[in-house]
């Protein structure tokens, strides 16, 4: 019996490299390995600092991070648009785990849970909470009765029913 089921989608990763580079051994290491991985179907495509300058200029991440940050950054290596490694070659392992990983259909997860943890909370079905008030899925809670008195204020939560502001009272310099 034959597996029919397709093979898992690998993302392209684009990797901009210095020219020249501060080391020539490692960089040829680097590119070498490169080679090997995009011989063996990882979609790698490396560019040259000055043989691919076009490139610099019209990828907005890496031409953004080089304006703020320097050549220092260099290599950059991008997946899609975001910068996963930079300052240094990524290894062979990275590189597959990213194209691997990259190609797989991504959650979408809630930004504030990503933003506070790592990696977010899954994103509800339906919403809950003050976003189903809102929405109208969700009865809204009971007015509390009773409460402190609240002397001349304004009440804005319950809105005001009487007959506007109070004046001035005693001891207050408004007019």
């Amino acid at each position: 019996m034959t597996d029919i089921s397709e093979p898992a989608q690998l993302a392209p990763l684009d990797i901009f490299l210095p020219s020249p580079p501060p080391d020539h051994e490692q960089q040829e290491a680097f590119l070498d390995e490169a080679a090997a991985l995009a011989l063996d179907g990882h979609p790698l495509t490396v560019y040259l600092q000055d043989e691919d300058a076009w490139a610099f200029e019209e990828c907005e991440p890496v031409r953004e991070l080089l304006e703020s940050a320097g050549t220092s950054v260099l290599p950059v290596t991008l997946l899609g648009l975001d910068i996963v490694v930079s300052s240094v070659y990524p290894t062979t392992g990275q590189m597959m785990r990213f194209t691997q990983a990259g190609g797989e259909p991504r959650e979408r997860r809630s930004a504030a849970a990503s933003a506070c943890g790592t990696g977010g909370a899954p994103m509800p079905a339906e919403p809950g909470g003050f976003a189903a008030q809102l929405l109208g899925v969700a009865p809204a809670p009971p007015r509390p009765s009773g409460g402190p008195d609240i002397g001349g204020r304004r009440n804005l939560m319950g809105g005001d029913v009487g007959e506007g502001l109070p004046g001035p009272g005693p001891g207050d310099s408004r007019s």
